[in-house]
């Protein structure tokens, strides 16, 4: 039986009733509560939509691509090449994982992910959650689990969705949906083993020789996938910019899977000629989207607030057994930081007051700005101890000197140089990297590109500029930067 869902963004969305028993599950309704874009609706009112709307556009985007892609597989190796019973599994898997991805996501989203309490990590080290047994041991790649440096690491929303994946895997004996739990994660993250299970249907092509794992993970998490493909529509329709628009069915219907050049017995993720110009759009509405939305200068400033307003939360934490974890919501927490009367930072969030901006400094003068201000750097990114801190700041150098904050943001039109799982564009029966190709990617001004915002308190805007200056920051950094 099917069920229909209806979505502004993709009007129609059918869904299986094995996908709605998990939309329906408490731990994914628990997305409905959380927005997929933190502060953004303080500077764009309509962007108020949720993580639960844009896991259910993943999903169906996935389901797209990979009808598009299988049935192409299938008319150019052969019917063999894809058998039924494997299309079908494939399907909905790759869906599972699409719907699944940000399931681990907290309050405010990524605004939270590197937030710190009382100079400690909010998030819980990655080896806490393999000792308290949420994750099975035996999903993870050797060369993570044996690495300390990885083990030790702060956990992100990733290593919560896995996390999660597996508590609700504990309710159907290591299923959801009648789908290995650990099958699912392995398309989600890196170090997530796929079962030996799927090890014995993941062989297709002539003769089975080639692996589709890697390219399946490609549409969930790859240069061009179903997470990015559907938040930059759906971001873009909120917020009311058209920047995030771009030719869906062009690269819907242009996804190829062909040998990999490099890598025998493996698939990779291919584009028609034709839709590079396609993808190309794609890139740059991601790159308009990151500089007008994603790192505008007043979303910034609010998440540097809520970090000053967790760092004031006595006893604030996340827990590795992620009880308490998945009951927490946008509101429940900007309660909990109203009700802290000792600070005043919750009141910035319900006002609507941000810090003020001083300016912007782009990447050629960031190396100026950073030696400069690191003698007086007392935290991450700002000249002031947290309020719980201040009894611990012995340092006279920094008596005089104002509270400044500072954050960088950066984002890359594909992943660093070629990214874990690279393009190709198929021309002539061969494939191409794409950035050998693309003159877009070969241009260096828009491959990786980032930013640093400065900010200090509302109504010291001019003393703080008057101490730069006094202090020896060049006035060409100083003046504003028009954004």
């Amino acid at each position: 039986m099917q069920h229909l869902l209806r979505d502004p963004v993709h009007h129609t969305v059918p869904i299986s009733r094995t996908e709605k028993n998990l939309i329906d599950h408490p731990y994914f309704q628990r997305l409905r509560r959380i927005k997929q874009t933190a502060f953004l609706n303080l500077v764009f009112p309509g962007s108020t939509h949720d993580r639960f709307s844009h896991c259910v556009g993943a999903m169906h985007l996935a389901g797209l691509i990979f009808d598009s892609v299988s049935q192409e597989f299938i008319s150019t190796f052969g019917p063999r090449a894809l058998q039924p019973p494997q299309q079908d599994y494939f399907r909905r898997l790759v869906r599972m994982a699409a719907l699944l991805h940000d399931i681990g996501h907290g309050p405010f989203s990524h605004s939270l992910e590197g937030v710190t309490n009382l100079g400690r990590p909010l998030h819980p080290v990655r080896k806490l959650l393999f000792r308290e047994g949420i994750i099975p041991e035996d999903w993870v790649q050797d060369r993570f689990f044996k690495s300390d440096r990885w083990m030790n690491q702060p956990t992100a929303h990733e290593d919560f969705s896995v996390a999660i994946i597996s508590l609700m895997a504990s309710e159907d004996e290591g299923r959801i949906g009648g789908l290995l739990a650990q099958d699912i994660a392995s398309l989600i993250v890196d170090w997530v083993k796929p079962s030996p299970e799927y090890d014995d249907v993941d062989k297709v092509g002539p003769s089975g020789k080639w692996r589709l794992h890697d390219a399946l993970k490609e549409l969930v998490s790859g240069e061009l996938d179903a997470d990015r493909m559907d938040y930059l529509l759906r971001d873009s329709h909120y917020t009311g910019v058209p920047y995030g628009q771009y030719d869906k069915e062009m690269l819907i219907g242009n996804v190829l899977w062909r040998s990999h050049p490099e890598k025998k017995g493996q698939l990779v993720t291919a584009l028609r000629r034709k839709a590079l110009h396609a993808f190309e759009d794609f890139l740059i509405s991601r790159f308009h989207m990151f500089m007008q939305l994603y790192s505008h200068k007043t979303t910034v400033a609010f998440d540097v607030i809520l970090e000053n307003a967790l760092a004031e939360l006595p006893d604030f934490s996340i827990q590795p057994d992620l009880t308490d974890y998945l009951r927490w919501s946008d509101d429940w927490l900007l309660r909990k930081i109203i009700k802290n009367r000792s600070s005043k930072w919750g009141e910035h969030i319900r006002d609507r007051i941000p810090l003020k901006h001083l300016f912007t400094i782009r990447q050629e003068q960031q190396k100026k700005f950073l030696r400069f201000i690191e003698p007086y750097e007392l935290s991450k990114g700002t000249t002031a101890w947290y309020p719980s801190l201040k009894n611990k700041n012995n340092r006279t150098k920094t008596d005089q000197v104002p509270k400044i904050w500072w954050r960088h943001s950066v984002s890359y039109l594909t992943t660093k140089d070629r990214g874990r799982y690279p393009l190709y564009i198929e021309e002539r029966n061969k494939l191409i990297p794409i950035e050998e190709i693309s003159l877009l990617l070969k241009s260096d001004y828009v491959r990786r590109f980032d930013m640093i915002h400065v900010y200090c308190l509302r109504g010291q805007e001019y003393d703080v500029k008057k101490w730069m200056k006094d202090n020896g920051l060049s006035e060409d950094i100083i003046q504003p930067v028009e954004l």
